[in-house]
């Protein structure tokens, strides 16, 4: 497989590194950060399996992992690595996973910022996975993406995303938030965020690659054409509406019915 290198603006590439440092609300970033992955655990807790093949896209340092309870047949994650690398004789990003899972014969780790990637993955999986991916991804390749990931499914498998709430107060707290942390998030000029708050994403253009203008009720829509059922739900807080959750967890499957 062709190695892709993207020269993407770093204030827009996602990565959750611990050699970052932030400020005094780090430890509420990093509990935020977890959200996703004990929402992932809740998932795969409810699939009637022995075992599972799984594709990850945006596998960063394949945490995803250390939440599956079933034996993992065979892995396969792409990332673009555009925060990987060592420090301080430690690894981080891309190169932490294949580092820390060398000798494990059935996982593979790839470089990809295509979909034309996918292509080249032989086989087909029961679990695709997409952690806050999707938002990152080239919106002109959004449809190839979920297209080819659907062809890469079984055909009992499924799609489990996780997404930003990018509209409304879950924006507004998140840009509070921002600001306090440090951490930086997508850039808005005064009219956008403004549209967003209010919901009008049809007025907020999309980043090239980043949180800016991602809709996930749009994804949901574009990820239904292709998998018969698609369900939503609110990851954090998970008991709250899906307008009020900070971020929204979609259950996308190939067989109509499925509740996971």
């Amino acid at each position: 497989m062709p190695l892709h290198r993207c020269a993407a603006d770093s204030v827009e590439i996602p990565s959750f590194c611990r050699t970052r440092q932030f400020r005094f609300l780090g430890a509420f970033y990093a509990y935020h950060h977890s959200r996703r992955f004990e929402w992932l655990r809740r998932k795969l807790a409810t699939l009637s399996k022995l075992d599972v093949t799984v594709l990850e896209i945006g596998c960063n340092d394949a945490r995803s992992l250390d939440y599956f309870a079933l034996p993992v047949k065979r892995y396969v994650g792409l990332d673009a690595g555009w925060r990987s690398g060592w420090n301080n004789g430690q690894a981080y990003g891309l190169d932490a996973a294949r580092f820390r899972f060398q000798h494990q014969a059935c996982f593979e780790f790839h470089q990809s910022d295509s979909p034309e990637d996918l292509q080249h993955i032989d086989g087909a999986f029961d679990v695709a996975i997409l952690l806050e991916t999707f938002e990152y991804l080239d919106p002109a390749a959004l449809e190839s993406y979920v297209s080819l990931i659907s062809e890469k499914l079984n055909s009992d498998g499924c799609l489990l995303s996780t997404m930003p709430n990018e509209k409304g107060l879950p924006l507004l707290a998140k840009a509070v938030g921002s600001r306090l942390s440090g951490v930086r998030r997508s850039e808005y000029t005064p009219a956008h965020f403004w549209n967003a708050l209010t919901g009008k994403m049809h007025k907020v253009p999309r980043a090239i690659r980043g949180r800016r203008g991602f809709d996930y009720c749009s994804m949901a829509g574009l990820v239904g054409r292709y998998f018969p059922s698609v369900q939503l739900e609110a990851v954090e807080p998970a008991n709250l509406p899906l307008w009020l959750s900070l971020n929204i967890g979609m259950v996308a499957s190939k067989m109509r019915l499925r509740t996971l």
